[in-house]
């Protein structure tokens, strides 16, 4: 017996010393993957931003191009008017002929003639003097100090033929500081940084990063040959030379450092470098091997505690514990087959509404000689682009559910009002879907309610939006709403049900119908589009609210859905509020809101953003003026007289300052307006931390993109009319 017990225990060790063997080639294995894919990333991120340093020098050489053509085709006559248009599209672009060059013909004839090309006044020695001496037709000259403006420059340039006046160079400097945004990569926790390098190694343009920031100014002075071997900084200076792409690792006062190289434009001879420290891929390498060998070291005792309950412990007991382990792994598949199921259900409901936008915007180019049809094409892009952000704020509302992110509001609202809204809205969806929806008629005792009307407003058209979709053509739709309690602790309790004759429930589905992702049949079988968190957003929000949903539904006979919800009764606003919006209504339906006389300022960085705010805006005509910063529109504010702006929308997200900044000083200012002033949020920041981030800058209120002209419009009417 002790024999056999001794043949155990060396199993046992010779099974551990394998598994620890496995493991630490496991280990060096996912190690080494892991680092290469770090650097794999970090080179395909070189190539992004060396794409888009080409992508803007590229379409700068076409200007120059393009007014090289201009000025070679307006001939001598024509040569001062071509020359002033030339200017005023391109003021940026400067006109420079080498000395020596005609000399009887004086360049202050073409600057005199060019307006702004005046500026070739502004080109210092060093650009001069490489212009005076190079033979290229094109090309990028290197950075230097602008002895006029202290300022790092580089500049572009390409040879013309001005009329009679001689051979020049058309011109465009840039700043380097600013430059340095097109290409700024940030790597692992913003500890890695990039340089424009020429073939000789030497800094062109630094990015916008602390680390960057030193006095080098040559790539190769962080190399040392004494800590690093000089056939690896031969290599590496090789590739730059000859504008090859490539990584290197290297040491810097003991520390490693990982550099991943990309050439610029072939003219350029320049070369985006990214500089990685290699203890934070190292570190990343680290974190993820610890949570491998935790999960394996897990999994091994467990092995090892089963082993021990195997030879230990009774059969019984044994069986339990096989019972609870089948119990778990049958748990873990089915939280995998939900995750599944989830992201194929996303990847179907994402890309159909994207097929169509896409798709139909190809259709409406090739129609442009056909008005209708291309205003169906218009109307369906709207259509799918709606559906997609439906999908996208479910995902967004289900996230804060989970996370405990979602702050109700209180606000005084008519029930009946707000449900007499929602059945509108249903109505035309439910006869889109050839469904017959009926609504019993209300008769509340207390119909003024303090309660968030968004989200009961979401609850109902869930619940309806539910039924619809799983009701044959055909069917019915039948929808109550009624108060089953009196107020006691000045709150009633009411009851919506919505019954359906659609395809019914299974029972053993119905355990987990309020499961986030999951649907009875996914859309590519059943068709029905959506994400399967509808109703588990219902039962988050009543969670929420204190209230409750209950399900009675039979196979092939249909649902009823009822909602039971306490809310809070006012009882002093019962017949003025609903007395005033009907007053209000109608005024409203009576008049025409003119805006002629009213001005806005649009704040937004994004140019394609701007422009659709605008064309939106345009409609109602209004006075529109735009700023493309904070800071802009902050100084446009304070150059203005009192009471100029009727009207703010401020974007969050910008450069130079953000939208909270701008409005926290637009607030501050010493003008009597500075707090009247209405400005409203108009961004993609769509949380609810976002909007309490915008009324705790002092905003009014805020407006989530897309850009939708329903709340603008009511913000306008509010504010305007």
């Amino acid at each position: 017996m002790k024999k056999k017990n001794d043949i155990h225990v060396i199993v046992i060790i010779v099974l551990l010393i394998l598994l620890a063997a496995c493991g630490w080639l496991f280990a060096r294995g996912v190690r080494r993957e892991l680092r290469m894919n770090s650097i794999e990333i970090i080179k395909e991120n070189t190539r992004q931003g060396a794409n888009t340093v080409n992508i803007q020098i590229a379409k700068d050489f076409a200007e120059l191009g393009r007014i090289k053509k201009v000025l070679a085709e307006a001939g001598v006559d024509g040569l001062k008017e071509t020359a002033g248009l030339c200017a005023m599209m391109e003021p940026d672009v400067i006109v420079y002929l080498p000395a020596g060059q005609n000399p009887n013909k004086d360049i202050g004839r073409l600057n005199n003639a060019a307006g702004n090309f005046q500026r070739a006044a502004q080109l210092d020695e060093t650009i001069c003097s490489f212009l005076d001496e190079t033979e290229k037709e094109r090309g990028i000259a290197d950075s230097h100090v602008n002895s006029m403006t202290g300022e790092n420059v580089f500049y572009i340039f390409e040879r013309t033929v001005l009329a009679d006046i001689g051979t020049g160079y058309l011109v465009k400097e840039y700043r380097a500081k600013e430059f340095s945004e097109q290409f700024t990569l940030t790597f692992y926790d913003n500890t890695g940084f990039s340089y424009l390098v020429n073939q000789t190694g030497k800094i062109m343009v630094r990015s916008h990063h602390k680390n960057s920031e030193n006095t080098i100014s040559n790539l190769y002075e962080m190399i040392s040959e004494d800590e690093n071997g000089s056939d690896q900084i031969k290599l590496l200076k090789e590739n730059i030379s000859e504008n090859r792409s490539g990584w290197a690792e290297f040491t810097d006062q003991g520390d490693g450092l990982i550099f991943c190289y990309e050439p610029l434009w072939a003219d350029a001879g320049w070369l985006l470098v990214s500089v990685v420290p290699e203890y934070m891929i190292a570190g990343q390498e680290k974190s993820i091997l610890q949570k491998i060998m935790v999960f394996a070291g897990m999994v091994v005792i467990i092995v090892l505690l089963i082993a021990a309950a195997f030879y230990g412990i009774k059969m019984r007991e044994s069986r339990a514990h096989t019972i609870e382990l089948c119990a778990a792994l049958d748990k873990a598949d089915e939280a995998n087959k939900v995750r599944g199921q989830f992201l194929m259900n996303m990847s179907h409901d994402i890309r159909t509404p994207l097929n169509a936008i896409i798709g139909m915007t190809v259709i409406a180019r090739d129609s442009t000689d056909d008005q209708a049809k291309m205003q169906e094409c218009l109307e369906k892009i709207n259509k799918s682009g709606k559906h997609l952000l439906s999908l996208v704020n479910d995902v967004l509302d289900m996230a804060q559910i989970n996370d405990g992110r979602i702050i109700l509001k209180e606000d005084n609202m008519n029930f009946v009002c707000l449900y007499e809204e929602v059945i509108d809205l249903m109505e035309t969806v439910s006869k889109e879907a050839g469904i017959v929806m009926e609504a019993a008629p209300v008769h509340l005792e207390n119909e003024m309610v303090s309660a968030d009307a968004l989200r009961i407003r979401q609850i109902f058209i869930n619940i309806i939006n539910n039924a619809i979709k799983y009701t044959q053509t055909g069917g019915h739709v039948y929808l109550e709403l009624s108060q089953i309690s009196k107020i006691e602790n000045g709150h009633a309790v009411y009851c919506f049900s919505c019954t359906d004759t659609g395809i019914g429930i299974e029972k053993d589905f119905l355990e987990k119908i309020f499961q986030s992702f999951v649907r009875q049949q996914n859309t590519t079988v059943s068709g029905i589009a959506g994400i399967g968190v509808g109703l588990a957003i219902t039962k988050g929000l009543l969670d929420l609210m204190g209230g409750s949903i209950t399900i009675d539904s039979e196979p092939g006979k249909g649902s009823v859905f009822t909602v039971s919800l306490p809310l809070k009764i006012c009882e002093s606003a019962q017949q003025d509020v609903a007395a005033e919006s009907e007053a209000a209504q109608g005024v409203q339906s009576e008049e025409e809101d003119d805006y002629a006389d009213k001005r806005i300022l649009i704040v937004e960085d994004v140019e394609l953003n701007m422009e659709i705010a605008e064309a939106m805006l345009s409609t109602t005509g209004v006075q529109i003026e735009k700023a493309y910063n904070g800071q802009e529109a902050v100084q446009m504010v304070r150059e203005k007289p009192c009471g100029y702006y009727d009207l703010i929308f401020m974007d969050i997200q910008m450069p130079v300052m953000d939208g909270y900044e701008a409005t926290r000083q637009i607030r501050g200012m010493d003008r009597q307006d500075a707090g009247k002033i209405p400005i409203f949020a108009l961004s993609a920041n769509a949380l609810a931390q976002d909007v309490e981030n915008s009324k705790n800058a002092g905003m009014n209120g805020h407006i989530a993109k897309p850009i939708d002209m329903g709340p603008i419009e009511n913000v306008m009417r509010q504010y305007l009319s």
